[in-house]
């Protein structure tokens, strides 16, 4: 028996019980723990016999958890293929068009309060937003102080919420302002 086989077995001699337990946890089924457990020591056993596995313990485990979460993720498959009667609408994760549109109108109205900053705050805000510059880095681009940079974005974000609240508030009564 080569070398490989020797560690393979003295392996499988110390570590089945635990294993199964192992993945019997996570299936919930010692039916499904045992076919594991021994799928796992059959891919550790054709890997190459030259490979090199510092802690051959916790390779198998992992091998485990891979084989219990692929697992998991067909019996999921299973179930959503062999769920019942097919609806006559079917789910979809996409946003519906009403979601898009509550989307599109949010989008708007944050682009309307960002537009409704004065232009140096705006520069700012767009620096921090969108560029993801720190405020030293903004300071040192318009040679002000970190200080007046968070300054003005504090002042960016009241001035756009209060922006949005009036609009939303307009719209409320039927009104734009």
């Amino acid at each position: 028996m080569s070398s490989w086989n020797k560690q393979i077995a003295r392996l499988f001699t110390e570590h089945k019980k635990a294993l199964e337990a192992f993945v019997a946890r996570r299936t919930g089924s010692t039916q499904v723990a045992a076919d594991l457990t021994q799928e796992s020591f059959l891919r550790l056993a054709r890997l190459p016999a030259d490979k090199q596995i510092d802690n051959l313990p916790a390779f198998l485990f992992t091998i485990a958890s891979n084989l219990v979460r692929d697992h998991q993720r067909q019996a999921i498959r299973r179930e959503r293929l062999d769920g019942g009667e097919p609806s006559e609408e079917l789910a979809s994760e996409a946003p519906g068009a009403d979601d898009q549109l509550a989307a599109q109108q949010e989008q708007a109205l944050m682009q309307a309060a960002i537009q409704s900053l004065p232009e140096a705050t705006r520069h700012i805000f767009l620096l921090y937003h969108v560029d993801g510059c720190t405020y030293r880095e903004i300071g040192e681009r318009l040679r002000v102080t970190p200080r007046s940079v968070e300054y003005q974005l504090r002042r960016a974000l009241l001035d756009c919420r209060a922006f949005i609240q009036a609009r939303l508030a307009g719209d409320a009564r039927g009104q734009r302002p």
